[in-house]
């Protein structure tokens, strides 16, 4: 078992550090080097210890249930040790090949009682991010950005940029901005990873509860209500993933309340509304959605992630470069490029499929300098040319070298730079 010990208030009330034990034989899941931290702008020590233990319990707990140890805690608010009783199940269904096994034990339930009526939803500045904005702008909601999550802690470069955007930002002017610092990327080693039998833990189990816990003490704080994470999937995309409205929604604490938001929309679905909202109200904006190590620009504009988004803003009859991309008439021939020297998910797969349907069903697209050229080079998304190649790659796709390559880079971390020199 793990055992939280204490809860430890530092930085004049803005950062929390847990003291814990564990039995030997967990030992191996813990980085011993960069244990679990949080930070905030507002002091939360006057915050109940029943919700300051909420971030730890939402990271480690999901470790606990497929390693199969329990976690212990002096304290916990009594709707979220139900909530989390309630998740484990939700993950039992989706991971059906898995004996759950963990679980949370608390020596004493507490009834906590949230005061305020604040909306709060967590901002990436993405496709899925600016979709559920633009859906909930009325309700003013605070934008929570976490720094630990999408973008390493050590990034300051990349963050600085990333937070001058979100306070320049003319759309989000009004919007109060919240930022928390976590190591929630870090405090395990890779040996987490190997709990699955392909890896991907971040995304398939850990993100949405840890990111929705990480808000708690400040939530407790602000007098939020009503909180909001965006969706990645829809339902048609059938895949084990660590944020759904089942699972997200499942998540409580003292009255607040959970919303997995736009669920019902495919992504092509929120570029259309991204681009009809900014042609409607004349507010063009930069989407942010790629974190590539190659990115100079807003965007790397060079990737999957971003070609993807590139071309379902020319398929609005929009010009990416008003949406925070460089790009010009040669994206074609580079969208094929990339495919082709690049891996493949089912995710991705579903992605561009919808790609495929939007040109066929588009009356028109952006052009860049010759219609005639571009409209040939899309021809070839129409006739599925690019999803042939995606659907190859997916067949040939190998979990257990993928797993093995995962191995080495981290038990030789050394590798990885040198590969990392090469590629790039």
């Amino acid at each position: 078992m793990i055992t939280l010990d204490n809860i430890l208030i530092a930085d004049n009330g803005t950062r929390i550090d847990y003291v814990f034990t564990a039995s030997p034989d967990i030992n191996k899941f813990i980085n011993q080097k960069d244990n679990l931290f949080i930070e905030y702008l507002e002091n939360i020590s006057h915050v109940p210890k029943s919700i300051l233990a909420i971030p730890f319990i939402s990271n480690w707990l999901p470790i606990a249930w497929f390693a199969g140890f329990d976690i212990v805690v002096d304290e916990i608010d009594s709707e979220f040790y139900t909530s989390m009783k309630n998740l484990k199940d939700k993950f039992a269904k989706q991971f059906p090949d898995y004996n759950l096994k963990g679980s949370l034990k608390a020596k004493t339930l507490v009834e906590n009682k949230c005061i305020g009526k604040k909306t709060a939803m967590l901002f990436s500045g993405g496709v899925d991010a600016y979709a559920t904005y633009i859906r909930i702008k009325h309700k003013e909601p605070e934008l929570v950005t976490i720094l630990g999550a999408d973008i390493e802690i050590e990034d300051t470069e990349q963050w600085s940029r990333f937070k001058s955007f979100l306070e320049n930002e003319e759309l989000l002017a009004t919007n109060q901005k919240q930022y928390i610092t976590t190591n929630v990327r870090n405090f395990y080693t890779y040996q987490v990873e190997l709990l699955l039998k392909d890896i991907g833990w971040w995304g398939k189990v850990q993100h949405g509860l840890s990111l929705i816990g990480s808000i708690a003490p400040l939530g407790f704080i602000r007098g939020y209500e009503n909180i909001y994470i965006a969706s990645s999937y829809t339902k048609e995309i059938q895949i084990a993933w660590g944020s759904t409205p089942k699972t997200d929604e499942t998540i409580r604490w003292c009255g607040t309340k959970v919303f997995h938001d736009g669920y019902e929309l495919k992504r092509q679905d929120k570029v259309d509304l991204i681009a009809d909202f900014a042609k409607t109200n004349k507010v063009p904006f930069r989407l942010r959605v790629c974190y590539s190590e190659l990115r100079t620009d807003f965007n790397c504009s060079n990737c999957e992630k971003c070609f993807r988004t590139i071309l379902g803003i020319l398929l609005n009859d929009e010009d990416p470069n008003d949406y925070g991309f460089v790009v010009d008439e040669s994206v074609y021939d580079k969208i094929f490029s990339t495919i082709n020297h690049g891996g493949a998910s089912k995710g991705m797969q579903y992605f561009w499929l919808e790609l495929k349907d939007k040109a066929d069903k588009a009356n028109s697209f952006f052009v860049f300098k010759d219609k005639e050229l571009e409209e040939a080079k899309l021809e070839k998304i129409k006739t599925g040319e690019l999803n042939a190649i995606i659907e190859s790659k997916l067949k040939n796709k190998t979990g257990i070298l993928a797993k093995g390559q995962f191995i080495i880079r981290n038990r030789f971390p050394w590798l990885r730079k040198i590969y990392r020199k090469i590629k790039y």
